[in-house]
């Protein structure tokens, strides 16, 4: 799979996306995340499945301003 531009591996038995966030301590609630050239939307986060020919771009929001 690829994230961001980089190779990443998947562990044993598979991921859901919500999981693999989790996993890189990233809260879903702070991120964009498009798969495959779609942006996907949070409520699903938790339901699909991750596999070794995903391509996954990964947003996060940064605060900032005067």
């Amino acid at each position: 799979m690829r994230v961001n531009g980089c190779e990443e591996g998947l562990p044993e038995g598979g991921v859901t996306l919500e999981g693999f966030l989790e996993r890189k301590g990233l809260h879903p609630g702070s991120v964009v995340v498009e798969r495959n050239g779609e942006v996907v939307e949070r409520s699903r986060f938790g339901v699909i499945t991750l596999g070794n020919t995903d391509i996954l771009e990964i947003l996060r929001f940064v605060g900032g301003g005067c």
